[in-house]
């Protein structure tokens, strides 16, 4: 008997965010690792310039797309799959006529959950496309159970066709680096005080304003302890630049400049501790990473952050400043919490890998596939 070896999943994925912050590590992530599995012959949709800067070693076919996200051109012109071919769309705003071959990947709800798109225009975009997903899409994966739960509450016929597909971290880069490369970034970056860490914070619900209200009582005490705040660039967002007006710790604050990749897992490993104080997310990339460099880590404890923490971080309601205050104290005064965080937190971020979050995509593409004959 002659068996005969099974054909590659023809794909199209649409690779326009290839480059975007927060979307766009996953998509460049996933990228990264697909392009060299077997079981895929993949096609990928976008700019091709930014698709050869990022992925140089992608030898297969590029089909121009350069339409704006969430813009009509984009499900004008989405390119027509061809016969067999199914599509990996990284984002709710997938292009409707192809949903029925169609993998999407849903991050999160903020568009309908966070006040700040409250526009009616937003919220309407966003209803119609996740109802039309939920309806039609041949597969739904989302990044955390949480995101899997909203998407079935709000969209119910979502249900039998949604999984949970975690997000993994690039575990080369964020481990624990050395105590001498530390010392050198502190130097280079003039970190002489004690400071807890925040980062990613363009948007209100990452709530670092409510951070900040927190501190103020512990820095009214004199408490040997700043805040840096990264991933701003060096500039705040609106909502954060209102609560520092006039703000009478002021110097207790510090906003760090733009960091290369390279840099992050020294920046977390520098803090005495990393505060994620989020009150929506679809993942936590940065809980991830921090516990992966081994960093004390106190978390709010809404949405998807538990599931990525796990039983590390000190959870805390970011909506009582009280309760963030009490963990930032218990992690300064007791090393043994600290010596468990910087045990433990290593092990739980091994949990998120992009090869399981690959690997596991890969059975969703085959079932879409089975569908389509």
């Amino acid at each position: 008997m002659v068996f005969m070896a099974k054909s590659p999943i023809p794909v199209l994925f649409d690779a326009r965010m290839l480059g975007f912050s927060g979307i766009g590590t996953q998509v460049f992530s996933v990228l990264n690792l697909l392009i060299h599995r077997p079981e895929v012959r993949l096609t990928l949709a976008g700019n091709r310039d930014t698709i050869q800067k990022y992925l140089p070693d992608f030898s297969g076919e590029i089909r121009p797309f350069n339409a704006g996200i969430y813009s009509i051109r984009e499900q004008l012109q989405f390119p027509a799959p061809r016969k067999g071919e199914i599509i990996h769309s990284p984002h709710y705003n997938a292009a409707l006529k192809y949903l029925r071959r169609s993998l999407v990947v849903v991050h999160d709800l903020i568009h309908l959950d966070s006040q700040e798109f409250s526009n009616p225009v937003y919220r309407l975009y966003a209803s119609f496309f996740l109802r039309q997903v939920a309806s039609r899409a041949g597969s739904i994966a989302t990044v955390s159970d949480h995101s899997r739960d909203r998407m079935i509450e709000n969209f119910p016929r979502s249900k039998t066709r949604i999984s949970t597909i975690y997000n993994g971290i690039d575990h080369a880069l964020f481990k624990v680096p050395s105590s001498k490369d530390v010392v050198a970034f502190k130097k280079k970056y003039k970190l002489k005080k004690p400071f807890a860490l925040c980062v990613g914070i363009g948007k209100k619900h990452k709530n670092v304003d409510f951070v900040v209200r927190s501190l103020k009582t512990l820095w009214d005490g004199d408490l040997d302890l700043d805040l840096c705040i990264a991933g701003t660039g060096g500039k705040l967002p609106g909502y954060l630049a209102d609560a520092l007006k006039d703000f009478e710790h002021a110097s207790r604050i510090r906003i760090l400049p733009f960091f290369e990749n390279s840099e992050l897992p020294l920046l977390y490993a520098s803090s005495d501790i990393f505060i994620m104080p989020s009150l929506l997310e679809g993942f936590g990339f940065p809980l991830a990473e921090a516990m992966a460099c081994g960093v004390p880590v106190v978390s709010s404890n809404r949405s998807s952050l538990p599931e990525v923490g796990g039983d590390v971080p000190l959870y805390f309601d970011p909506e009582h400043e009280s309760e963030l205050r009490e963990a930032v104290l218990r992690i300064l005064e007791n090393k043994s919490i600290r010596s468990r965080m910087k045990k433990e937190g290593p092990v739980q971020a091994r949990n998120f890998t992009w090869k399981s979050h690959v690997d596991s995509l890969i059975p969703l593409y085959e079932s879409i596939a089975r569908n389509l004959r």
